[in-house]
C-alpha cells in the first residue's frame, strides 16, 4: 500500500485542488491520500474563508482518506514554518510514501532542474489543465523530505 501526503490550505477548496489530489494519487501510485491542512487560520494569520470542518469535509468528499489539522502556530507561520510543519506532520505518521504540494506558477526558473542543480530529479511536475488554479509537484522520494521543506521555504508555495 502506498500513501501520498498533501500539504494544503484549501481556502477554499476548488477544481485545481481536486485535480492535484487526483494527480497526486495517480502519479504516486497511491492507495491513500492524507492531507495536512490549515485550521481556521491560514498562512499570513488570516482567518480562513470557510471553517476547517467544511474544508475538511470537501477534501474528504473529493477523495482524501484522512485530513489532519496543522497546528495554528504552523499554519499561520512563515512559508518555511508552514512547509517544515506540514512535512514534519506527514513524515511523523510513518506511512507517507510521497509528498504533493501546490504551487502558484510554473514560470519560476527555480522549478527548472536544468537551471537549479539543487532541485531533486524526483520532483515530477504535474501541470493542471487550464481551468485549474494551481500547479502541483509530487516528491516521490521521502528521503528528500528535508529538500521539499527547503523548496517550500524559499517562497515557492
Amino acid at each position: 500500500m502506498k500513501t501520498v501526503g498533501i500539504i494544503a490550505e484549501y481556502d477554499p477548496f476548488h477544481n485545481g485542488h481536486l485535480y492535484q489530489m487526483q494527480e497526486a494519487r495517480r502519479c504516486a501510485g497511491a492507495d491513500y491520500v492524507v492531507v495536512a491542512m490549515s485550521g481556521d487560520f491560514v498562512q499570513r494569520g488570516e482567518p480562513a474563508l470557510m471553517d476547517k470542518w467544511v474544508r475538511a469535509r470537501m477534501a474528504l468528499q473529493a477523495g482524501a482518506d484522512l485530513v489532519l489539522e496543522l497546528p495554528v502556530r504552523v499554519s499561520t507561520g512563515s512559508a518555511e514554518y508552514f512547509a517544515r510543519g506540514g512535512v514534519s506532520l506527514l513524515s511523523s505518521l510513518g506511512v507517507v510514501d510521497a509528498l504533493s504540494f501546490g504551487y502558484e506558477s510554473m514560470t519560476d526558473p527555480a522549478l527548472d532542474p536544468a537551471l537549479n542543480p539543487a532541485l531533486d530529479p524526483a520532483f515530477i511536475p504535474s501541470v493542471a489543465p487550464s481551468d485549474a488554479l494551481s500547479d502541483s509537484f509530487i516528491q516521490k522520494d521521502l528521503r528528500s523530505l528535508e529538500q521539499a521543506a527547503d523548496f517550500f521555504s524559499r517562497g515557492l508555495l
